[in-house]
């Protein structure tokens, strides 16, 4: 092995990678290289978006791969190559079935086996196919007894809501009667107090009417008299009396100021004090004079006349 050029170690271990690749490629997308794989065909009207390499799966496990999908004109119909892994047996009766893996409409086929055990397809025959409902149709199927079971209720419902109307409806129609009734009787017992109040306004129309040439004297006499206020010399009224404020004011200003007997009285409080002393000692003299009057007067009705002191009398003469 030491006489092998380089060249001939580099192509054998490039040759390694590219099956150790291929292997691994294959792997990853499910397919077994190892067992082999048969070839089928299947014809549909409408592939619906399938696409090569489209997984076939049975029992949701990838049993094989979609080889191509091509356009037959002539008979108007798409031919799908499949390979599908000998481990499979396909027996007779088996169909494949156009399906959808998710919401996004991922196209696949899976395949259907058939009830015939004794017999079974061949490498390159041709199976039958069919073309299952997408989920979203298989959601709106599911949905179609649920939207009529949605339907009755509603019309349950609105039937409910007219019952319901129509009762609230004839309600509010028997309150209107009631109401209308009521009015009436209210009408027919205020007609009597109505028609009074009606002809006390007449009569009091009437009254006035005949008071109207006294109205139109009091109304004259207001006049009058209103015109007589016009007259007045309310403006030399007014001035008089601002004369008056504005002397009041002057004799205001001397009281306070120091000018005047007045303004000392109020300014000066040695003045205060004076008066007060001289009310107190006049208070005094008056108190003394009424409780001592001989001290300050003496009163004699015939004059007043020296009286000698009596002489010593001998007790036997007589007078």
């Amino acid at each position: 092995m030491r006489n092998f050029p380089k060249e001939v170690w580099i192509g054998l271990f490039a040759t390694m990678a590219l099956t150790l690749l291929f292997i691994g490629i294959n792997f990853l997308k499910g397919d077994d290289i190892f067992t082999g794989r048969n070839t089928y065909y299947s014809l549909l009207e409408d592939v619906k978006g399938l696409k090569a390499a489209a997984p076939v799966l049975f029992k949701g496990i990838k049993a094989g791969t979609v080889k191509e999908v091509e356009l037959l004109p002539e008979r108007n119909t798409v031919l799908v190559t499949v390979e599908v892994s000998k481990r499979v047996s396909l027996p007779l009766g088996t169909r494949f079935r156009l399906v959808s893996t998710d919401l996004f409409d991922t196209k696949a086929l899976q395949i259907e086996i058939g009830q015939d055990a004794t017999r079974a397809y061949q490498h390159r025959d041709t199976l039958p196919a069919e073309i299952a409902p997408s989920l979203l149709e298989n959601l709106v199927g599911d949905l179609t007894p649920l939207k009529e079971k949605v339907e009755i209720s509603l019309s349950n419902l609105n039937r409910i809501l007219e019952a319901i109307e129509e009762a609230k409806i004839r309600h509010s129609l028997a309150q209107l009667d009631e109401g209308s009734t009521n009015l009436n009787e209210l009408i027919r017992d205020s007609r009597a107090p109505v028609q009074k109040t009606l002809n006390d306004l007449q009569r009091l129309s009437e009254e006035l009417r005949q008071d109207q040439p006294l109205l139109k004297a009091s109304i004259q006499n207001f006049k009058s008299f209103s015109d007589s206020l016009s007259h007045l010399q309310l403006k030399q009224t007014v001035n008089q009396a601002e004369l008056a404020l504005a002397s009041t004011r002057q004799l205001m200003d001397r009281i306070q100021s120091d000018q005047g007997t007045l303004g000392k009285l109020m300014k000066d409080s040695s003045l205060y004090y004076n008066l007060q002393q001289s009310t107190q000692s006049l208070n005094l003299l008056l108190t003394d004079l009424r409780q001592n009057p001989k001290r300050y007067v003496q009163v004699s009705v015939f004059g007043r006349k020296d009286k000698e002191p009596p002489k010593n009398k001998d007790p036997k003469t007589k007078p």
